[in-house]
């Protein structure tokens, strides 16, 4: 049997189900570089706001294993760098959703959500949704695939900055009316984050920190990032400069000054011209940056004393404390020869790591410091020319010896243009797997004469 309801009853029915949505403005901020978080019209992190003292929890999604996990969000801290892993929030997979809990309904007057990453991981992508302590049916952790409006909560904004962003983003949310001060009184905050896209699968956003501001409370007193301890070390040509960012371990400055520095401005053009080859392979940057680092510097993997990205490297600063009489300098070198070898353009695709980190490594070895003979093999039954860095040089320093002197510019015009197997052939007239035979036959040869 088909009836309809009066008008007025139909209304009083469905609008207890109802919450009155707040108007609300989004505004961003972003800089490219680090400025500790200010923008033209966005303040920095502030380290006493009703966040401070909020409940952070995660209802869904998995916290991705690399992350500084939810403490961070509310601790009145900001990230080192922009690859900081440890002092963010992030999710893996992806994404999920976090709450906050204010302990109270409490007059919110703006929030703000701060991200950091050289990246794909700095845009912010996400739904905020609000509750008041007295919410009709209200969920306090409603999960993947539960609409969060069904179930007590009223969504305040949707923040969506650009994916190709990267760099510092600040999203502040607030009350859109003009002379309003509140977006509402509310207990509670959902944040229903979805990650950036991204082919290989790091879209997480790095959240550095949440803040939520209440409506008459108490003075903000705001973030003061340490000043920048940064050194321009520039060739008396002024052909090129390297920007030391000694901030984190200034005990270190005068030792690159002394050794370092000296070192990579006099070895510099060396690699420069032997692997950019004009309308082959990328011009050798005009500038590049060194950045040390305290702790773990790249994420998940405890160890690494350096690594370069783009046209900056990144060290461990305990790393170059213990080996400054060792190998700290010719780890600069070669991460400096990945600034000349691929400076804004990144391998060819399919190009093997092995391939051009043996490269690398043989500059390093056979060319800045053969007298360390720090890729001698001991053991030629158990290496294969392929197995990288060091072993990988020293078969390419014995290909380069014995067949064509200028293999290095050829395997450099490779990594830009596509490798194969093949390319040793037309490189010799020998298969690779004849190559590798004779250079284990030479390897024997001469630890049989000591």
């Amino acid at each position: 049997m088909k009836f309809s309801l009066p008008l007025f009853l139909s209304v009083s029915l469905v609008a207890p189900m109802l919450a009155e949505v707040p108007e609300a403005k989004v505004e961003t901020g972003h800089s490219r570089g680090d400025e500790g978080f200010k923008f033209d019209a966005i303040l920095p992190p502030a380290t006493n706001d009703a966040g401070t003292k909020a409940k952070f929890a995660v209802v869904s999604g998995a916290v991705d294993p690399n992350s500084g996990g939810i403490a961070v969000l509310n601790d009145g801290k900001i990230p080192t760098s922009n690859d900081d892993p440890k002092n963010n929030f992030f999710f893996s997979g992806k994404g999920g959703r976090l709450t906050v809990d204010l302990g109270k309904d409490t007059d919110v007057e703006s929030i703000a959500t701060y991200s950091w990453h050289n990246g794909g991981r700095s845009a912010q992508h996400y739904k905020l949704y609000a509750a008041a302590a007295d919410a009709k049916e209200f969920d306090a952790a409603p999960g993947e695939g539960v609409d969060p409006a069904t179930k007590g909560w009223v969504e305040i904004a949707s923040v969506e900055t650009p994916v190709r962003r990267a760099g510092q983003n600040g999203v502040v949310i607030s009350a859109k009316k003009e002379g309003a001060t509140s977006l509402g009184k509310y207990q509670h905050l959902l944040f229903d984050i979805v990650p950036n896209e991204d082919a290989r699968g790091f879209g997480n956003t790095f959240f550095s920190e949440i803040d939520v501001v209440e409506a008459g409370g108490e003075k903000l007193v705001r973030l003061t990032p340490p000043e920048k301890i940064l050194t321009t070390f520039e060739t008396e040509g002024g052909d090129f400069k390297i920007i030391l960012d000694s901030t984190a371990s200034p005990d270190l400055a005068p030792w690159f000054k002394e050794a370092a520095v000296p070192a990579m401005q006099k070895w510099y053009p060396k690699v420069a011209e032997l692997i950019s080859i004009p309308g082959k392979t990328p011009a050798a940057p005009k500038s590049f940056n060194v950045e040390l680092r305290e702790g773990q510097i790249m994420p998940g993997r405890d160890g690494i004393p350096a690594f370069a990205n783009g046209q900056q490297i990144v060290v461990s600063s305990k790393f170059m404390r213990d080996q400054k009489d060792k190998e700290a300098v010719g780890c600069l070198i070669h991460e400096m020869v990945h600034i000349v070898q691929f400076g804004e353009k990144p391998a060819a695709r399919g190009v093997p790591t092995w391939f051009f980190e043996g490269a690398t490594d043989y500059i390093r070895w056979f060319l800045f410091e053969p007298e360390s003979n720090g890729a001698v093999i001991r053991n030629p039954d158990r290496v294969k020319y392929d197995d990288s860095y060091r072993t990988t040089a020293n078969f390419i320093d014995w290909v380069t010896r014995t067949y064509t002197k200028d293999l290095i510019a050829k395997i450099h015009i490779a990594v830009h243009e596509g490798y194969s197997v093949e390319l040793w052939k037309t490189w010799t007239g020998k298969p690779v797997e004849e190559l590798e035979k004779e250079w284990k036959e030479d390897l024997k040869k001469r630890l049989e004469k000591k």
